[in-house]
């Protein structure tokens, strides 16, 4: 609000809903409202005094702390840490999973199985064969074949 729709009212409320302290007020309305409050201080004295009165006995307001009861009552209740596996099973879980439960695994699978299927499916076609075979052969480091026997 600019300093001329600033209304009483709404410094009123400004000063109940967020205390005595214009710093504690919105931004966009702390200029205006602070112009009203500083051209009519006596319209705003008494609630200035009650939110300063507020104030000062939140400040004081001391938070005890928990009972040790209450405590051990809320870590009793707590989901408990599963131990780590250290065996094979539990490193590939680790391995394949490294998110937890959350990870995607059935997408995971299900492209590693599109993948094999596509790859067998392609490799067996008659007329693509010789390109799977090089392939193969190529990324073991072999030029053909005859190689791969010869180091056999």
């Amino acid at each position: 609000m600019t300093e001329l729709n600033m209304t009483a009212e709404r410094v009123l409320e400004l000063i109940e809903a967020f205390g005595a302290a214009p710093g504690g007020w919105p931004e966009a309305e702390r200029a205006a409202a602070r112009a009203l409050l500083e051209a009519q201080p006596d319209l705003f004295a008494a609630a200035i005094a009650d939110a300063r009165a507020v104030d000062d006995l939140l400040s004081e307001e001391v938070v005890p702390e928990p009972s040790l009861d209450l405590a051990q009552s809320i870590l009793a209740q707590a989901p408990q840490v599963v131990p780590e596996q250290n065996n094979l099973i539990g490193v590939l879980g680790r391995v394949i999973f490294p998110q937890g439960a959350r990870w995607p695994a059935g997408a995971v699978i299900a492209s590693l199985f599109m993948g094999l299927v596509g790859g067998y499916s392609y490799a067996s076609t008659g007329a693509g064969y010789d390109q799977a075979d090089s392939a193969y052969y190529a990324a073991f480091g072999f030029d053909s074949g005859n190689a791969w026997l010869e180091a056999e």
